[in-house]
């Protein structure tokens, strides 16, 4: 694909890609990475978890939706640092849709302040409602806990009753660090793409399909992962036309 489609489409197209804190597997910078395959796909929306951004340096994802030609949406899940904020790590949004409305809510609440470590961080889901090619429509995304199987589950119950609320059409995607039938199994009112699964991590031999978008049941859609390097996960190509209730 080498040319932008108008927004008058019918298909909905949305890129997600795990940038592992803006670093490929050689630990180096993988922006010119992200801004190439944005640029390749020409999604509507693009979905990217582990957004490490520094306060006190310019900001990459900035420079990605400059260089692409989109808007930016960050909602920090937690800002680190000792005495002050130095910098916040969550998930971002680019689209090039309008933008209608922005909610974040938390998936997990941990006792202590962010100190480094997996068990101390938060966890959270963004959801950007924008003017798609029919209508409004939610575009979320999240990026769940790794080590911990009860945290998870909670995140995942908190996520799953957030899904139950949304009143339109609706498409979340994400890094759930965890296989969609261990969570969604046979709730008839979802569906899952990639499906079949198909792995997404680690990029060297994926063995793992733990990135993938859910949306609601009788949806037409497709996802796609591709075979890119670039950070630790591979990312997909989801392209749809969603159902879901009226919106309100």
């Amino acid at each position: 694909m080498t040319s932008r489609n108008t927004d008058k489409d019918e298909e909905l197209r949305v890129l997600h890609w795990n940038v592992h804190s803006w670093r490929d597997e050689a630990d180096q910078s993988n922006a010119n990475a992200v801004i190439e395959l944005v640029r390749k796909t020409v999604p509507h929306v693009v979905s990217l978890v582990e957004v490490d951004e520094m306060w006190s340096r310019p900001s990459v994802l900035d420079e990605v939706a400059a260089q692409t030609g989109y808007a930016s949406i960050f909602a920090p899940t937690f800002e680190f640092g000792q005495d002050q904020p130095t910098g916040g790590f969550g998930n971002a949004i680019l689209s090039r849709l309008p933008a209608l409305a922005v909610r974040q809510r938390q998936l997990t609440w941990p006792t202590t302040l962010y100190d480094g470590t997996e068990p101390s961080e938060p966890r959270s889901a963004l959801f950007v409602k924008l003017q798609g090619p029919n209508g409004p429509v939610w575009i979320g995304n999240t990026h769940l806990p790794r080590v911990g199987e009860a945290k998870r589950s909670n995140a995942l119950q908190r996520l799953s009753e957030l899904l139950m609320e949304q009143s339109g059409p609706w498409l979340l995607v994400g890094d759930f660090n965890t296989a969609a039938d261990s969570w969604i199994g046979k709730q008839p009112l979802w569906q899952v793409c990639p499906a079949p699964a198909v792995p997404t991590y680690p990029t060297a031999k994926p063995v793992e399909a733990i990135d993938y978008c859910v949306v609601p049941s009788g949806s037409v859609v497709q996802g796609e992962v591709l075979k890119r390097t670039g950070s630790d996960h591979l990312p997909i190509l989801v392209r749809c036309r969603l159902l879901g209730s009226r919106p309100r």
